[in-house]
């Protein structure tokens, strides 16, 4: 009689609407918080180039320029603003990779310093800031191709299609809760359950 009550929870269970992403769902997400966190590496990047790389006046309003840029990714990939997220430019993959790839390229060619010898230790600055600005820059560059690659296998439209999915099991399980809860205060507040 004890397996048949297990059977029968693990039922009742398996019968209500998963509230949990699927692996595809993870995946995507994992893609907006490792652009997010690149996007906080340029914009590191940018503040420590001001500190350790020469620049002139048109350097440092790509400086500036950048580092907005970095910011409005981080807005846009964490969904924070509205205008960003109803723009088709950073809405849709492809552009948005474009974009990105750009950006991470005219950071790399801004903060590029060419040393003498062809040695980083040869630089006037610290070359471990150096490359930590050549690798930030190239890894927003990566996260463009990547949004450029995954946009045309149509990998957008997979990501819509889980939202919506998870969207609709999260509403579906809090109808069912919301429901359960209204029976259950309906019959502890009837007179004639008592």
């Amino acid at each position: 009689a004890t397996n048949n009550n297990v059977m029968e929870a693990e039922t009742d269970n398996n019968t209500q609407p998963s509230f949990q992403r699927t692996f595809s769902h993870k995946i995507f997400r994992m893609l907006k918080i490792i652009t997010t966190l690149v996007a906080i590496l340029l914009l590191i990047a940018q503040v420590i180039s001001l500190v350790y790389l020469p620049f002139d006046g048109v350097e440092l309003l790509l400086k500036i320029f950048l580092s907005s840029f970095c910011v409005m990714i981080i807005l846009n990939e964490l969904e924070w603003s509205g205008i960003l997220r109803s723009s088709p430019l950073l809405w849709n993959w492809l552009p948005r990779g474009y974009i990105y790839a750009f950006i991470g390229l005219v950071s790399v060619e801004e903060n590029n310093l060419k040393p003498s010898s062809g040695a980083l230790n040869t630089l006037p600055i610290d070359y471990t800031a150096a490359v930590f600005i050549e690798t930030a820059s190239w890894m927003m560059f990566v996260m463009g191709i990547l949004y450029i690659s995954l946009s045309l296998c149509c990998c957008q439209l997979i990501q819509t299609k889980v939202r919506e999915n998870y969207k609709e099991r999260v509403a579906e399980r809090k109808k069912i809760f919301e429901d359960g809860l209204t029976s259950l205060e309906f019959r502890q507040n009837d007179p004639t359950m008592t």
